[in-house]
């Protein structure tokens, strides 16, 4: 026991004295030292900020941080005697040797005319290129593959940095890099003592790689740190600088799968995957989901291998040849070393897990995370299924378009038709065969090829103040453009996909002749020019700006029960007509979604959307958001009923999106 104990309190304090190790003392002072001149020469020298203080106990004592020391101290109890045990660089190297000799019937020659510094410069220098894009190639793959990457977001689930967020790592990824290491470097030098002999030697400071020590000397440490430090375009296309690096951890979309080159960006360059820095720019690290990160050992340790055997299951029901996805310049599949990894953590843990394993979710979704928290959550408790969330309200279509087979998405939901069917257009949805889908969704709320389902709907209201007695008249859209109702209307802009759908459904009634002439009238009976989203429109009511506006239902029940006084006040300040009933109906949108066509899940990702349109998520979809159930054997809420009954518009949802276009030509005309 005391054997052990002096082993890992070595191992513990080793890296700090070790010029090896990227926290070597000697390193820190000099991150620390640069991370001071930066700071006094933005402050004195310009207004660029670089980042917040530098001993913020937000950042060095936040949730994240204290579990980066726990997991610095418990990987060490973990390795304790695992690096004898391991394969070595030494044996990699004399067997790589003497199989050479095998292959090569005996010693070649080589460079004898050379001096012997040349000899050394060239083995510098290929080590480290060598060791530098061994590096960047298994840092993508921790993130293209999805296996890897159950263990690699560990890494990435720190939500402040700091220079042992380095170490917070899953001890599998600790040992996948540990082999990488060993391979390349022995690889290395056996191939250089063959052809050089005694003659190769590595040029070194502190017993360390020349290029490295003085990477490491120039404050690669500011890699994992708030200090924003760029090289400039220039340079940040050949060296990798600590801005760049924490872009690698930002969770904005336009960063993801960014910049995984340690030392040379040169790498990420050719591959495709480079960002430069620029100026400053606040950024929030993570991992891309709306669930609040747990910083604790057992989602640490424990989750990983739980989603890695998931996955693992997953990927053997799919077929092995589906398992590894890795590009650079073009897509290469490794069937080989996958089944390896893949079959090496299976056998190893499948037996503790038996048939328990938790099924996973991954959604890209343009509804903001609370808007659909509710449902996540009691899709969860219902199923057991762990879901991840991607949001992002512009973006994801072009997004799922650029990874392609190797997307980790399963599900999408959308606001709107319009960006249903952008998914649609661009084949980036899957066909749906499920009966219950079709029984719960009638046919003009979803896709004729079912590629896409309606969820909820929205009525397209027409709002008047409580004031205006003349108002209260109004009983069909086409009434707006009586002129009797000049300066009296508000909207916000007419090429909102909201405006844009109702003058679709005008088409559709009226012809295009028709809709333009209700959407001139319209906008010439506007009090002011178009601007701010429908609680704007309401707003404007209860200031006296307006006394008529158009809005969707469901954002009068946010105003109504927000916790605002403010806004009860607005909501108070109007009563709510559903236009046409006399006729064709109000006209409704639809929030809906699909299953991505590359999901790797997508019994799961089917199971979810049925949840979606079942009782308890359409009755979810009333009380909470406040929008209509589609789902024609679910009644409305006893809120939404007391706003009154409505007959909806029949036409086929997706014929909105056809006149789409033709509706923005209108908008342009009119100057909406």
């Amino acid at each position: 026991m005391e054997q052990f104990f002096e082993q890992y309190l070595d191992q513990l304090i080793g890296p700090f004295v070790d010029p090896r190790k990227r926290v070597f003392l000697g390193y820190l002072a000099s991150a620390l030292l640069i991370a001071f001149c930066v700071k006094w020469a933005a402050k004195r020298f310009g207004n660029s900020d670089v980042g917040p203080p530098l001993f913020s106990r937000k950042i060095w004592w936040s949730p994240s941080a204290r579990l980066d020391y726990m997991i610095v101290a418990l990987n060490q109890v973990v390795t304790v005697g695992l690096a004898g045990r391991l394969l070595t660089k030494l044996a990699v190297a004399t067997l790589l040797f003497e199989s050479m000799h095998i292959w090569f019937d005996g010693r070649i020659a080589t460079g004898q005319n050379l001096p012997g510094w040349a000899i050394a410069a060239i083995f510098t220098v290929t080590l480290f290129l060598l060791d530098d894009l061994a590096k960047y190639l298994v840092h993508r793959a921790m993130h293209r593959i999805p296996l890897l990457w159950c263990f690699h977001k560990v890494h990435h689930s720190a939500e402040t940095l700091n220079p042992l967020t380095v170490y917070r790592t899953h001890p599998l990824e600790g040992i996948i890099f540990a082999f990488r290491a060993t391979l390349v470097q022995g690889t290395s030098i056996a191939t250089f003592f063959y052809f050089f002999g005694n003659r190769a030697e590595l040029i070194t400071v502190l017993g360390v790689n020349a290029i490295l020590f003085a990477f490491n000397a120039a404050g690669s440490n500011l890699r994992h740190s708030h200090v924003w430090i760029s090289y400039g375009r220039s340079l940040e296309r050949v060296f990798m600088s600590p801005a760049q690096h924490q872009i690698h951890h930002s969770i904005a979309p336009r960063h993801c799968d960014k910049n995984y080159g340690a030392v040379l960006a040169l790498w990420d360059w050719l591959g495709g995957s480079l960002t430069v820095a620029g100026t400053y720019e606040p950024l929030r690290f993570g991992l891309q989901q709306s669930a609040e990160i747990k910083h604790d050992l057992i989602t640490a340790y424990l989750t990983p291998i739980g989603e890695a055997l998931q996955n693992l299951h997953n990927l053997i029901k799919a077929g092995f040849s589906k398992m590894f996805s890795f590009s650079t310049t073009k897509k290469i599949r490794q069937i080989g070393v996958n089944s390896i990894l893949g079959a090496a953590v299976y056998a190893g843990s499948l037996a503790a897990t038996g048939d328990a394993l938790a099924a996973e979710l991954n959604i890209y979704s343009h509804r903001q995370p609370f808007l659909i928290e509710p449902f996540i959550k009691a899709y969860a408790k219902q199923t057991g299924t762990n879901v991840n969330i991607v949001y992002a309200s512009k973006g994801l279509a072009q997004r799922l378009q650029a990874e392609g087979a190797r997307s980790p998405a399963d599900v999408i939901l959308t606001v709107d038709i319009a960006r249903l069917n952008v998914y649609a257009d661009k084949k980036l949805l899957a066909q749906v065969n499920s009966k219950t889908l079709q029984a719960n969704v009638p046919d003009h709320l979803r896709d004729p090829d079912n590629r896409w389902f309606a969820f909820s709907k929205r009525a397209r209201v027409v709002v008047v103040s409580k004031e205006a007695t003349d108002a209260q008249k109004i009983t069909r859209y086409e009434d707006l453009t009586d002129p009797k109702w000049k300066g009296r209307i508000c909207a916000r802009p007419g090429s909102h996909v909201y405006n844009r759908a109702l003058i679709a459904s005008l088409i559709n009634a009226s012809g295009e002749a028709g809709a333009e002439k209700w959407a001139r009238g319209v906008y010439d009976n506007l009090a002011r020019r178009p601007q701010g989203n429908d609680r704007a429109q309401v707003k404007a009511i209860y200031e006296g700006v307006c006394d008529i506006a158009i809005i969707n239902n469901y954002y009068f029940g946010k105003l109504k029960h927000s916790n605002k006084g403010e806004h009860q006040k607005w909501a108070n300040s109007v009563n709510l007509v559903f236009p046409n009933q006399s006729d064709r109906g109000t006209h409704v949108n639809i929030s809906g979604g699909g299953v991505a066509l590359h999901s790797k899940n997508k019994e799961e990702a089917v199971r979810f959307l049925e949840f979606l349109t079942s009782k308890a998520a359409q009755d979810l979809y009333g009380s909470v958001n406040y929008e209509y159930p589609v789902n024609p054997n679910i009644p409305v809420s006893a809120e939404l009923r007391s706003w009154g009954t409505f007959e909806e518009d029949q036409m086929p949802i997706a014929r909105i999106a056809d006149l789409a276009p033709k509706a923005q030509r209108i908008i342009d005309k009119v100057g909406w």
